[in-house]
Formats: C-alpha cells, sequence, structure tokens
C-alpha cells in the first residue's frame, strides 16, 4: 500500500491540484495531510482520493473545514491523526504545539510519525520511529510532498512545480533525506528544481 503526505498548502489551488494529480500517478490510495489547509476550496481538491487531515495553526473555521471535509468522503482529527495500516502504526499532526510532537516521537509505539508547520522537509529517525516533514506547497523552495510505500518503508520525495518552474536550466539537484529508506526524487523528465532557500518563517 502506498500513501501520499502532504502539508501547509495554504490555499494555494494549483500547487495542491498537481501535488494531488502527482500522487495520484504514484498509486497512493490515501493521503495523510498535515495542517495549514484553510479554506474548503483546498479541501475539495482532495476529493479524489480518500484523505485525513489534521488541522493546523492557519485552520481558523474549523467547522466549515470539518464539513468540506466530510463532503468530500475525508476524515478530520483535531490536534493528531493516528491510522494502523497493516502492520504500521502511523501518527501525523501539524506540530505548532511542539509538546505534541515530542510526545509522539518518543512514545516508541508508532512506525512512523509525520508533521508539518516548519514548511521544511526532512526525516530522521528516534528509536523505532521514522520521523518525517514532507514539506510544503507554499512558501517553500522546491515545493515538495512524499509517498510512503507501506510494505516496503521506502519513503519517495515528490517535487511539486508551478507553471513556471519548468524554466529553470540548471540548479543542484535537492539532497536526499538523511535515512536509509528515503527513496528517489521523483520529478517530471527535463525539469531540474530550484536551489532550495533558507528555511522559512514557520506558518
Amino acid at each position: 500500500m502506498r500513501i501520499g503526505v502532504v502539508s501547509d498548502t495554504h490555499d494555494r489551488q494549483e500547487a495542491v491540484a498537481e501535488a494531488v494529480r502527482l500522487l495520484m500517478e504514484q498509486e497512493v490510495e490515501l493521503i495523510l495531510h498535515c495542517g495549514d489547509i484553510e479554506s474548503p476550496d483546498t479541501v475539495r481538491a482532495f476529493r479524489p482520493v480518500p484523505t485525513h487531515f489534521v488541522f493546523g495553526n492557519w485552520d481558523k473555521d474549523k467547522n466549515r473545514l470539518a464539513a468540506a471535509i466530510k463532503d468530500v468522503g475525508g476524515t478530520h482529527y483535531d490536534s493528531f491523526g493516528a491510522l494502523t495500516l497493516g502492520d504500521k502504526r502511523i501518527a501525523w499532526v501539524h506540530s505548532h504545539e511542539r509538546h505534541q510532537l515530542r510526545q509522539l516521537e518518543n512514545a516508541d509505539f508508532f512506525d512512523y510519525v509525520f508533521y508539518g508547520h516548519t514548511h521544511v522537509r526532512e526525516q530522521h529517525r528516534t528509536g523505532r520511529t521514522l520521523v518525517a516533514n514532507p514539506g510544503a506547497l507554499f512558501r517553500a523552495n522546491p515545493k515538495t510532498c512524499i509517498v510512503l510505500d507501506v510494505a516496503t518503508g521506502e519513503i519517495k520525495p515528490i517535487i511539486v512545480l508551478g507553471k513556471t518552474a519548468g524554466s529553470v536550466a540548471s540548479a543542484p539537484a535537492v539532497p536526499a533525506p538523511s535515512d536509509e529508506s528515503a527513496g528517489s526524487i521523483v520529478v517530471p523528465p527535463g525539469v531540474v528544481p530550484d536551489a532550495p532557500l533558507p528555511p522559512p518563517t514557520p506558518g
């Protein structure tokens, strides 16, 4: 089973639509959203794939978001979500409340913990738990999400390009995350991603 993980979409409709399209190309069966959705319009972009959302600090109108999530057949959780897929325990959180991420990471219970908020893609291991941030679809360069193959443990970063990103002729490749389970970076043929910028201020 493959799942997609996204975060910090912040109403960027074009980037969200492209991310969902790319995740569908990777044949994901569900998507986890790590928060900062912002509006029901963004929720509706996830209609093609069953999506589980948590709320972030920019998700102000939770009632409207919850109604939109229900309308598209998704599931929402307030502060953090948890699922068991096969024999793997997975949790995800926005992480603006830092204690939640620390508790999930150090519980020695989950196989995977995903988080957002920082707009910076990274992954590391704490004991049995692989902790990963998929990056963001707003205020991130490049914009990224990830695919987890639950059966093999491979995590594959996906670069999400906008209409003008294809004009880049040459730039350094994005460094692979520092974990043995990282997969190859998926990017459209003939396109080199922009070089990463310094970490942005959390959204």
